[in-house]
C-alpha cells in the first residue's frame, strides 16, 4: 500500500495516472480513421471521457498546490505503464487491445482509491470520489470493447 498522505506522494500518484489518462486520449483521438461507424461514434465518446478525465486530474493536482504533468519516460506510455506490448495491425486486435488497457485501468483505478479510502483524511476521501466515476468509465468503456469483439466477425 502506497501512503496517500504525503501531498508530494499524492501529486505524483495523480500525473500517473494523468500519464496514462493521455496515453487513452492518444487510442481514441484517431475516431475518424475507422470505417465502422459504431466503432467511429464509440471511439469519439471515449475520446470525450478521457479528455473529462484528464480534466479532472489536472484539476485534482492543482487544487492540491501540484502542477500536472505527464510523466512521459519516453516509448508507449500505455505499454510501459502497465507492462503490455501494443502491436495493433487489424480492428480485433486494436479492441482486444483497448480492452486490456481499459480493464488494467480499471484495476490500477481500484487499488488507488482503496488506498485513498482507507485513510480516513476527507481530503482523500473527496479525491477517492472522484476517481471512482473514472474507475467506472473505464470499466464500462472496457466491457464495451469486449462486447464489441465478440460481435466482430
Amino acid at each position: 500500500m502506497i501512503s496517500l498522505v504525503d501531498d508530494r506522494k499524492l501529486i505524483g500518484e495523480l500525473n500517473k495516472i494523468l500519464t496514462l489518462e493521455h496515453g487513452h486520449l492518444g487510442m481514441y483521438e484517431n475516431y475518424p480513421d475507422y470505417k465502422d461507424k459504431d466503432i467511429r461514434r464509440t471511439f469519439r465518446r471515449f475520446m470525450e471521457i478521457e479528455i473529462e478525465h484528464i480534466n479532472k486530474l489536472k484539476n485534482t493536482i492543482r487544487n492540491l498546490g501540484g502542477k500536472p504533468f505527464a510523466i512521459v519516460e519516453g516509448g508507449n506510455i500505455i505499454g510501459r505503464m502497465l507492462g503490455i506490448t501494443i502491436q495493433v495491425s487489424d480492428i480485433k486486435n486494436t479492441l482486444g487491445s483497448y480492452s486490456l488497457i481499459e480493464k488494467k485501468s480499471f484495476e490500477g483505478y481500484s487499488k488507488f482509491v482503496l488506498d485513498l479510502e482507507e485513510d480516513a483524511e476527507k481530503r482523500n476521501q473527496f479525491i477517492a470520489e472522484i476517481a471512482v466515476s473514472n474507475m467506472l468509465e473505464a470499466d464500462l468503456m472496457h466491457l464495451w470493447l469486449k462486447d464489441k469483439l465478440k460481435t466482430m466477425r
